[in-house]
């Protein structure tokens, strides 16, 4: 790929959007911006935010009807509030104006985002993102897993450039804007002792949670549990791509989720211990997606620099095809017109035993101390 010439690279960048576009519709993606756009969530808790009541029922509806003349529970705020502070200024302009400018933010935050992981081959990842169904489709969805993924550039970024394991736990603390998809990321840390990352993070963590308790007072984590815990909040649960999803779909009792979730964390640990940094982090990455409660088929996006990590010759055959699958349109735009997303958690398990049984003869490749190098890699 790194000898492509640049044309031949545009036009199968092109490709690769119009077909995402074609498969979903045109009329679909039209009314998803205008009409069901969750930027309206964003929008809401930027105009709310630092008044006491971000995450009250009574509030947030009069607030909904106020902007858009119509209530649903779908479109409630469900980040953490100091994200909302951020956002605060979108607030100062009208809606569409702040969801146009929404629009080319995360477009530019996919491009410093390729420009960022120069490691995996700039190439190889502005096609894959320009093929990713997640990421091309969270823009009309107006979702912001593009900024999740410019937070894990920058922190590769920070180690592999800047040698600075303390800033790359910094930036990573800025996932917390999506927590639920870095649920196991404690493991990586303790695992392979990356206790200045720890620092980082820590914080970075501690600062946020100030500022969340700044502004909204001591009582927002109680109010905000019980908006998350809400079905209302959260539907379309057949559509998720995570364990939580799959036994709904099937219909399963929880103790087998609750069984099988200990599966994927045992696996996701057995990899760490195994494998080396770059392996590990991507593992982590598809186990939390699978144990989170709240991910839709756009949070997906998030595994690009996994699956690039995961189709490199030094990983198994089964790993590799299981990686590029996930690489392309497919699945997901069967799990969109389907409207479950069964098949694509069933792919992300089948590829996390594939990693585990294969990381069984290639324990060798892990080093105790691993050093840090310029060799490309997912994250620290």
């Amino acid at each position: 790929m790194r000898r492509m010439p640049g044309p031949a690279v545009l036009l199968l960048c092109l490709l690769g959007i119009l077909l995402i576009f074609a498969a979903v519709g045109p009329d679909s993606i039209y009314s998803i911006f205008h009409e069901r756009s969750d930027f309206r969530h964003f929008y809401i808790g930027a105009k709310i935010v630092n008044s006491g009541d971000l995450y009250d029922v009574d509030h947030v509806l009069a607030t909904q009807n106020k902007l858009f003349g119509a209530t649903t529970r779908s479109e409630f705020p469900t980040r953490l509030p100091f994200y909302y502070v951020f956002l605060s200024p979108l607030a100062w302009l009208p809606f569409k104006v702040g969801q146009w400018l929404w629009l080319a933010g995360m477009i530019m935050a996919i491009m410093a985002f390729v420009w960022l992981t120069a490691g995996l081959g700039r190439t190889r990842m502005v096609i894959a993102c320009c093929w990713s169904c997640p990421l091309v489709f969270s823009l009309p969805v107006a979702q912001d897993i593009a900024l999740v993924l410019l937070i894990l550039a920058a922190a590769s970024w920070a180690v592999y450039v800047r040698r600075n394991w303390w800033l790359a736990g910094l930036f990573f603390s800025l996932c917390l804007i999506k927590f639920n998809l870095i649920l196991l990321f404690p493991l990586l840390i303790i695992g392979k002792a990356k206790w200045r990352l720890a620092a980082g993070f820590m914080v970075g963590a501690t600062s946020l949670m100030a500022i969340s308790f700044l502004v909204e007072g001591w009582d927002w984590p109680r109010e905000y549990l019980a908006e998350v815990f809400d079905p209302l909040v959260s539907p379309g649960l057949a559509s998720m791509p995570n364990i939580h999803g799959l036994m709904f779909n099937f219909q399963q009792p929880v103790v087998l989720e609750y069984l099988l979730s200990l599966a994927v964390v045992g696996l996701v640990w057995w990899v760490i211990r195994n494998r080396s940094f770059g392996v590990s982090a991507a593992v982590t990455l598809m186990g939390s997606l699978l144990l989170s409660q709240h991910a839709y088929l756009t949070d997906c996006a998030i595994l690009i620099p996994a699956l690039l990590t995961l189709i490199r010759p030094n990983n198994g055959k089964l790993v590799r095809y299981c990686a590029l699958l996930l690489l392309l349109p497919v699945p997901y735009v069967v799990t969109f017109f389907r409207q479950s997303g069964s098949g694509l958690a069933v792919i992300l398990l089948v590829l996390l035993v594939a990693i585990a049984l294969d990381s069984r003869t290639r324990r060798a490749l892990t080093m105790p101390r691993e050093r840090v190098s310029r060799s490309p890699a997912l994250l620290p």
